[in-house]
């Protein structure tokens, strides 16, 4: 599935367990695993005067040998391999992440986020946050969950999300896990009418509940039509609500051990909206959180 897997780490404690879903990733796959490291640029500020500059920049070359050292030994320990190729980058975190991403080629960043339970979880750390909404790569949020047997994929049937689906498909398949396809009709009107207009032409106000339950028939079908096209079994679910409350909710009741989502992210400006759902989900959900995007013509 997998060919080179980026694991980003600051050395602290959810960014180790990144480090060993990683390995565990790049194992199953047969990929390239490569860890990245940044220190940042805090002491650049010495330009006026030379004799601070030159200890400025002894002082980083020893941060960036201690870094490589620090990698080194982590890496044995976590993970008992000695083939996992080693960047320590300078600069911006969330900037050389991504470069190093995208410059190494990685099909998959691992990054531990800093969200715990409660009001804490509603920040992820922002240099995750920031990795996930500019990388090109899927990135995969690495949380703490037990192996349930279970992987939801949420879909808003756009082209965006549709990669949600068969990333799902491929994750159920490696991890033996039953996968759900996951629609949220978010029931008021103005949502209700874009989500059923095409399925049942234009659509003004909030219709009664007879065609309600046909929509929701409807959109269950073209989850199963999804499913086919890339050739996957799963359960077509369909629930009504505010779309991320909705499918944190679900991931939580069926005990998910991974939530796929889609991602609006693209190049240039437009790589800065993540999209407010898949925004959310990431940030608060308390399973792994896998965020796919779609691939952009070269």
């Amino acid at each position: 599935m997998y060919r080179r897997v980026l694991s980003a780490t600051d050395l602290s404690e959810p960014s180790l367990l990144a480090l060993r879903e990683a390995g565990a990733i790049a194992r199953e796959s047969g990929a390239a695993l490569a860890v990245c490291h940044v220190i940042p640029t805090i002491f650049d500020a010495h330009t006026l005067l030379p004799q601070d500059r030159e200890q400025t920049l002894v002082r980083i070359a020893e941060l960036e040998v201690e870094a490589q050292r620090l990698l080194e030994q982590e890496v044995s320990r976590v993970l008992g391999r000695d083939d996992v190729e080693i960047f320590v980058e300078r600069g911006n975190a969330y900037a050389e992440v991504v470069r190093r991403a995208e410059v190494w080629g990685a099909d998959l960043v691992v990054v531990g986020s800093h969200g715990r339970t409660g009001l804490s979880r509603v920040v992820l750390g922002s240099v995750a946050e920031k990795i996930v909404r500019y990388v090109h790569s899927p990135v995969l949020v690495a949380r703490e969950a037990k192996k349930s047997g279970v992987v939801l994929a949420a879909t808003d049937l756009s082209d965006p999300s549709l990669p949600a689906v068969a990333a799902g498909a491929e994750e159920a398949r490696r991890r033996g896990a039953r996968l759900t396809v996951l629609f949220v009709v978010d029931l008021t009107a103005a949502a209700f009418a874009a989500a059923a207009g095409g399925l049942f032409g234009a659509i003004g106000a909030l219709p009664p509940a007879a065609l309600q339950r046909e929509t929701q028939e409807a959109l269950q079908d073209t989850l199963r039509s999804s499913l086919e096209r890339f050739g996957a079994t799963g359960e077509p679910l369909v629930r009504q609500g505010a779309p991320a409350q909705v499918i944190i909710e679900t991931a939580e009741e069926l005990g998910a051990e991974l939530l796929v989502i889609g991602t609006h992210g693209r190049t240039g400006v437009a790589r800065i909206a993540l999209g407010s759902v898949a925004e959310r989900v990431v940030r608060t959900a308390s399973c792994p959180v896998l965020a796919v995007r779609l691939a952009t013509p070269a």
